[in-house]
């Protein structure tokens, strides 16, 4: 199942299924200067999903616009500590990087079910990308928990090397949940104090490649 979920969203970022896809005419391109947009699904894409069975709280989809400088996606994963720390996860996630210039425009999703890590699916330049990130922990996986969810759902400003909050998402053994918020979550993780596991997911476009 998770390779024909896998499969379906590849074909829908490829072949420009979804809405604000391809070179022109994307909602990200539209708009003045460098930033990321969240991009919006019809209610025929969603089926679409559906049909994969990935439901719309599993799934987040980004449309980016830089300039002709850009040379390294970064998008990292962290794993919040009992002291509240954002540690980067060992396996990181997903980077791409070039002496040359990367495509200035594309578009990546994150899919994740309840009782798996999540998947990104990249697309630029006409090309894909798909990196998994680890299963998590069997304690949490089987366990009955309450999974809460905030991903960024603004168009923010993209600025060369600086971190940006795509998603959280948080397994809790109480029955309360919150309303959750990617960037002000990221930035303030207080509001986690307790819970089983806390994960984020944040993407940084640089000017310059890694070391």
């Amino acid at each position: 199942m998770k390779r024909k979920i896998s499969a379906l969203l590849a074909a829908l970022l490829l072949g420009g299924i979804l809405s604000g896809c391809g070179a022109s005419g994307g909602t990200a391109q539209t708009n003045a200067g460098m930033q990321l947009t969240p991009a919006q699904l019809s209610e025929d894409e969603t089926d679409l999903l559906g049909l994969a069975g990935v439901q719309p709280s599993e799934f987040v989809l980004y449309d980016y616009q830089t300039d002709e400088n850009l040379r390294c996606i970064t998008i990292q994963r962290y794993i919040l500590s009992d002291a509240l720390a954002w540690e980067p996860a060992d396996s990181g996630f997903y980077q791409t990087y070039s002496d040359t210039p990367l495509a200035p425009d594309g578009r990546f999703a994150l899919t994740g079910k309840a009782d798996s890590g999540y998947t990104l699916q990249f697309s630029a330049d006409g090309l894909g990308d798909v990196s998994h990130a680890p299963d998590l922990p069997e304690s949490v996986a089987t366990a009955p928990t309450a999974i809460g969810v905030g991903a960024q759902l603004e168009a923010v400003p993209i600025v060369y090397g600086e971190e940006i909050p795509l998603l959280v998402r948080t397994f809790r053994d109480k029955s309360e949940l919150y309303v959750y918020d990617a960037a002000r979550d990221f930035i303030d993780p207080s509001r986690f104090e307790g819970d089983l596991f806390t994960e984020a997911y944040t993407v940084t476009f640089s000017d310059t490649v890694p070391e």
